[in-house]
This record gives C-alpha cells, sequence and structure tokens, in this order.
C-alpha cells in the first residue's frame, strides 16, 4: 500500500528511484522508460546543470544520470556535482572544460558528455562540440585547458588568469557563435545510444511507429506480460500475453547480426531485433537466413564492405522461454520500407451537409465504433455551399475492414452524406 500511494502522488520520483535500481541493465530501463513514457513522464537526457548520479525526478520528468553514462561513471559524476557546487552553473562546454579537472574530465569523458546529450542547452549542437574537443584540432579546447592548469600548479599565471573575469578587459576566452550544423538524426543517434544504452532524445523508429504496428502481433515487451489464473481444481498459474509454440510476428530495427555455423557447415544467424519497448533474440535456422542473408545484411558500403544504414524488419517464428532467455525461432524473416507512405494511416471519413449535423446524429456515429483492436483514423467533414469543407478528427480508431461498421456508419448518414475510407 505504502509503494501503491508512492507511486500514486509520486510518480516521477518513483520511477527514477525504479530506473536507478536497475542502472546498468539495459532491458530494465528499456522496459521501465516505455513505461514511463506511457503513463506521460518525459525521460530527460542528461544535463550537465540538472543531473544527479542516478535518476533524477524533476517537473519536467525524469532526467538521466552521470553514473549511467558510459565512460563516465560516479566517480566523475561526483566531480561534477562538487564543482558545481563550489563554483555554480557551467555556462557552456569551454566553462566546463576550463574548471573541471583534466585528469578526471579527460577527453574520452567530455566526448561521452557531448554525445549523451549533457551540453545540449548551450546551443551548440553535437557535431561543433566535437570538433572543439577533436585531438586532431590544433585548437581544441581540452589540449588548452590542460595546459592552462599545469601552469597553475607551476604557478604560473597569464593575462588571461588575471582579468578573464574583468569586463571589456580584452582577456576574456572566446567563445565561438553556435553554427546550427548538426549531424544526421541516424549518427547523433547511434551515438547517443552507444554512451547511454538507450535511446533518450529520440528513437529511430519513433516516425514509423503507425507503420509497425501494421507489421507485428506484438510489442517486445509484451513477452515479459504476465497474469495469474486459478483452475478449477484451485491451482494457480500463470498465463503470458505472448504464447509460446504459436506462430508470432514481431517488428523493429536489427541492432547486432553474429553470423554461425552448424555442424554440418551451414551458415546460420543470432539476430537481435528492437523496438521502441525493449529487443529480444532471434534464431535464423540455415533454411531461413539463406532467404534473408542479404535483408539482415543492409546496405554494403562499396569501399569498405560493411553494412550501412538502419535495417528494419518483420520476424516470423515461435517463441521459447528457457534459462538463455526469451528467444523467437525464426520461421520468416521480412525487410520492411519504413516511409511516409507506409507510416500514414488510413481514414475514415464521415461526409455530411452542414445542415445535418446535429449532437444527436455525432452521438449515434461515435456510438458505432466498436471496441476492437484498430487503426483507422474516425474523422467528420461537413459541407457548407461555397466554402471549404471543415473537418475534424476524433480522438479514437476504428476498424475500416468492419463491414457491419460501414453498413451501420452508412446507414445513419443517409443519402445526404457519403462514408469514404480514404
Amino acid at each position: 500500500m505504502q509503494t501503491a500511494w508512492i507511486k500514486a502522488y509520486f510518480p516521477r520520483e518513483y520511477m527514477a528511484s525504479v530506473l536507478t535500481s536497475y542502472m546498468g541493465k539495459t532491458d530494465k530501463i528499456v522496459h521501465y522508460v516505455t513505461a514511463c513514457r506511457h503513463e506521460g513522464i518525459s525521460i530527460l537526457p542528461p544535463d550537465i546543470n540538472e543531473s544527479g548520479k542516478d535518476f533524477t525526478a524533476t517537473s519536467e520528468g525524469i532526467r538521466f544520470g552521470f553514473a549511467g553514462i558510459r565512460g563516465v561513471g560516479e566517480g566523475v559524476g561526483d566531480a561534477i556535482m562538487a564543482e558545481r557546487d563550489a563554483g555554480g552553473s557551467f555556462k557552456n562546454l569551454h566553462d566546463f572544460v576550463d574548471r573541471m579537472d583534466g585528469s578526471q574530465a579527460n577527453r574520452r569523458v567530455v566526448e561521452a558528455l557531448i554525445k549523451s546529450g549533457a551540453f545540449d542547452y548551450s546551443g551548440f549542437t553535437r557535431m561543433q562540440m566535437m570538433h572543439f574537443v577533436d585531438k586532431n584540432n590544433p585548437e581544441n579546447i581540452v589540449d588548452a585547458a590542460v595546459r592552462r592548469q599545469k601552469e597553475r600548479a607551476a604557478g604560473q599565471f597569464s593575462m588571461f588568469d588575471m582579468f578573464s573575469d574583468v569586463e571589456d578587459s580584452g582577456f576574456q576566452e572566446s567563445v565561438p557563435v553556435p553554427d546550427g550544423i548538426e549531424w544526421d538524426r541516424r549518427v547523433k543517434l547511434a551515438q547517443e545510444h552507444d554512451v547511454l544504452g538507450i535511446y533518450v532524445s529520440d528513437h529511430p523508429l519513433r516516425p514509423y511507429e503507425y507503420a509497425l504496428s501494421k507489421e507485428r502481433d506484438y510489442c517486445i515487451a509484451d513477452i515479459a506480460v504476465s497474469e495469474e489464473y486459478t483452475d478449477p481444481s484451485g491451482g494457480v498459474h500463470e498465463r503470458f500475453k505472448v504464447p509460446e509454440g504459436k506462430p508470432v510476428r514481431f517488428a523493429g530495427m536489427v541492432t547486432s547480426v553474429q553470423k554461425k555455423t552448424t555442424k554440418n557447415g551451414d551458415p546460420m544467424a543470432i539476430v537481435t531485433l528492437e523496438d521502441m519497448e525493449g529487443e529480444i533474440t532471434l534464431v535464423v535456422f540455415p533454411k531461413v537466413y539463406r532467404q534473408c542473408a542479404s535483408t539482415l545484411a543492409g546496405e554494403v558500403d562499396a569501399e569498405t564492405g560493411e553494412s550501412s544504414g538502419d535495417i528494419f524488419i518483420s520476424a516470423k517464428g515461435r517463441l521459447e522461454r528457457s534459462d538463455r532467455g526469451d528467444q523467437l525461432m525464426c520461421t520468416e524473416v521480412v525487410k520492411l520500407d519504413l516511409d511516409e507512405k507506409s507510416n500514414r494511416p488510413k481514414v475514415l471519413e464521415i461526409n455530411l451537409p452542414a445542415n445535418q449535423l446535429s449532437r444527436t446524429r455525432m452521438d449515434a456515429l461515435v456510438a458505432c465504433s466498436p471496441a476492437t483492436p484498430a487503426s483507422t483514423t474516425w474523422s467528420f467533414a461537413w459541407r457548407v455551399p461555397a466554402a471549404t469543407p471543415l473537418r475534424m478528427e476524433l480522438p479514437t480508431r476504428v476498424d475500416a475492414h468492419n463491414m457491419v461498421l460501414i453498413a451501420e456508419v452508412t446507414d445513419l448518414v443517409g443519402r445526404t452524406g457519403q462514408v469514404v475510407v480514404a
């Protein structure tokens, strides 16, 4: 009861504690991050001025902590917070590099913080900030800060040290203005995933959420969903949402492909499939692998021979739960072409003359919507003479293939209206 009360009245604080308890366990983090988003709680990238060591509840959502950033860790997180408490908020990346001890905030740490989004508040793009710290840049700010710190330790002070805080002295450090040039979305998200283990600011699949839902029977997180039930004899059993032994489909993005060889020398593959809710291992045996090898290879760079770009697939097979984890024994792997066209929901549109629009008719039409899984947008349009038709989309979904529904709606609209599935 105490836990339920805390979750109800302090949802952000509660979920921040849950996420912290699973720090380092990516599959659990992904699961609870998805749960937070479904409950309207935003998961925010790290912020050099707001993050704590662990996940932290804020007024805007839950902020990612320093300990969860690969290459940063708890020790550096403590040092960052100590300097922040002593000297105030960091103005930008240049201020951070200058104030932090170079032995702790080394180049690897700074790069991880940039990739995670910890300096996004400053207005500089991640691409521009990575150029600031690039070791191949002769003017990189990391090496310059280390030199200044060594000089200070040796008792040598420059004019910049003495007058940098004096306005218009001419000895302040020159910080370039933001150029607004950023990596493309795929590169930016890949680097964020590399240091956080999950996608936080966005997800490669998010623009195609609707199209993805049409190509699967369950989302991957459904695999862990179960309920207890009592049989007629009084025995208590566990029933999973996703059944074992029956053909099911999952869809998402391939994040890794391990090529294997059977005892007979035939090629096969172990594939990791990820959607926005979780990930699962696909076992692709030789017969299926021969059919989908080119799909799993993705786009191959002609010069390097390496795969490039995202690989989206739908996988059909039978789920197996064992000590090795949940695995899908694939019987089919199909490439998905996710684009704007495939992601556009169809619309069941009701066209009515303006003089036929009434609250009674609207209520009757809405009452026709059956409580079944559906994906078609439900909207109304009413025509006013010599004017552009007015449209209103309702926040619900219907099944446009339900012939009973179409018949009921057509009957309610009558001869003066029109029912269109577009």
